[in-house]
C-alpha cells in the first residue's frame, strides 16, 4: 500500500488539470433524445448514447438520452423502463462524448450520486472507444479532475453494475493539444489501481 501511495502521489504531482477550460453545462430541458450538440468557445460536443461490451463500446438503436435541467444528461437503455440516469441495471450504459476537435479532457461533475457510485472510463487512442480503467470512485464534490495525459477527440463514461447510476452534468476540456506523452502507461494504470481499490472496497462493504 504504501509503494501504490507513492506512485499515486508521484503520478497526481506530475499531471495536474489544465489552468483554463471550457466547460460544457449539459443542462436543458431537452427531454428525450438521440443526440444532443452543444458549441462553447468555438468547440463542438455530440453526445450520445453507447453500451459497454468487454472493454469495447456498441450502440443500440433503441436507446436514448434524457437531458433535464437539474442534473444533466442521463440515458435509457431498452428495457429499463425509462429510467433517467446512466446505470448498469439493464445493460452496462455508456454515454460517448465526440468534439469536434483534439482537447484534453480535464474534468467530470456527475449529478443524482450515491455514497457507492464508480464511473468507467472509456478512451479513443486511434481504434475506438476502449476501457481504461473501471470502478472509479466519484468523489465526495461530484467533480472528477483528470490529469494532463487525455488528449483527443472520442470519450466515454459509463456505468457496470447495479450498483452504479448517475447523470453528468458538465464536461470541462483544455483545447491545447498535448502529444500522448510516453508515460501514458503509467497513467492507465494507476487509474486502474484506483479502480481496484474501490472495487475492493465496494466489496468488503457488501461482505
Amino acid at each position: 500500500m504504501k509503494i501504490f501511495s507513492a506512485v499515486l502521489a508521484l503520478f497526481f504531482l506530475t499531471t495536474s488539470p489544465a489552468l483554463s477550460a471550457t466547460v460544457f453545462d449539459l443542462s436543458g430541458n431537452g427531454g428525450w433524445a438521440k443526440t444532443y450538440n452543444f458549441d462553447q468557445d468555438g468547440i463542438g460536443l455530440t453526445v450520445s448514447t453507447g453500451r459497454q461490451s468487454g472493454s469495447s463500446a456498441t450502440q443500440n438503436s433503441y436507446d436514448w438520452l434524457y437531458q433535464s435541467n437539474h442534473n444533466g444528461i442521463g440515458m435509457y437503455s431498452y428495457g429499463n423502463g425509462k429510467n433517467k440516469e446512466i446505470d448498469g441495471k439493464n445493460a452496462d450504459e455508456l454515454v460517448q462524448f465526440a468534439f469536434n476537435t483534439a482537447v484534453q479532457l480535464v474534468s467530470i461533475t456527475f449529478g443524482k450520486v450515491d455514497s457507492n457510485d464508480d464511473f468507467d472510463f472509456f478512451f479513443d487512442a486511434g481504434s475506438g472507444l476502449t476501457e481504461q480503467a473501471s470502478y472509479i470512485d466519484i468523489p465526495g464534490n461530484n467533480t472528477y479532475q483528470f490529469g494532463s495525459f487525455w488528449n483527443g477527440e472520442l470519450f466515454g463514461i459509463g456505468a457496470s453494475g447495479n450498483h452504479d447510476n448517475f447523470t453528468i452534468k458538465r464536461i470541462a476540456v483544455d483545447v491545447t493539444a498535448i502529444p500522448l506523452p510516453a508515460a501514458l502507461p503509467l497513467y492507465g494504470t494507476g487509474l486502474a489501481l484506483i479502480g481496484f481499490l474501490g472495487w475492493r472496497r465496494r466489496r468488503k462493504a457488501a461482505a
